[in-house]
């Protein structure tokens, strides 16, 4: 009986730890940043579109229970998760998804000082089938990399980008509001 207890114990030492499942996605309770700084799941949620389940978008900070004010003006390692759950969102559909989330939650100022780094972040991306991970990583002073499938595609400079990246899923007009919630640990 004991022998048997330890072996259990081991298994799920040994196991990923997860934090939450949602629309059938396992998220992991935890990530690391490419600078070390460990990162604990904030909040996750679901986009829908249209009746339609997209993704699964999971945000990852040093600590939870964070404002969503916070969260946009400290300048601190974050991660952003894209569980893709729908059977494909073309290369078009994704760019103009992007274009559409900063115009509608970044005033016109913040839009123009990112507008040349927004057109290298949209062409990043290809487009999106079911299973598909993008990760969205800012490392103060670094930037923010965009990751398919765990395969860097490049990085995009300054805090002033991520925040306005940030605002796409915080900010207030978010292509969901109950992933917006979900995000913010709701």
């Amino acid at each position: 009986m004991t022998r048997a207890l330890v072996l259990a114990l081991a298994v799920l030492v040994a196991l990923p730890a997860f934090a939450r499942t949602v629309a059938g996605v396992s998220l992991a309770d935890s990530a690391t940043a490419r600078d070390g700084t460990a990162l604990v799941l904030h909040g996750a949620g679901l986009r829908e579109k249209f009746f339609f389940d997209i993704y699964v978008g999971a945000l990852y900070l040093p600590s939870g229970g964070q404002s969503v004010e916070a969260i946009l003006e400290r300048d601190r390692p974050a991660r952003v998760e894209m569980h893709f759950v729908y059977d494909e969102v073309s290369r078009e559909q994704l760019a103009e998804a992007w274009r559409e989330g900063f115009r509608d939650n970044n005033p016109a100022e913040r839009r123009e000082a990112v507008a040349g780094r927004l057109e290298r972040f949209v062409a990043l991306f290809p487009a999106a089938v079911e299973g598909d991970v993008l990760a969205l990583e800012y490392v103060p002073g670094d930037g923010t990399r965009v990751s398919v499938n765990g395969e860097p595609r490049g990085t995009i400079a300054g805090r002033d980008f991520f925040r306005a990246l940030l605002g796409v899923f915080l900010g207030p007009e978010p292509a969901d509001r109950s992933m917006k919630a979900g995000m913010l640990g709701r």
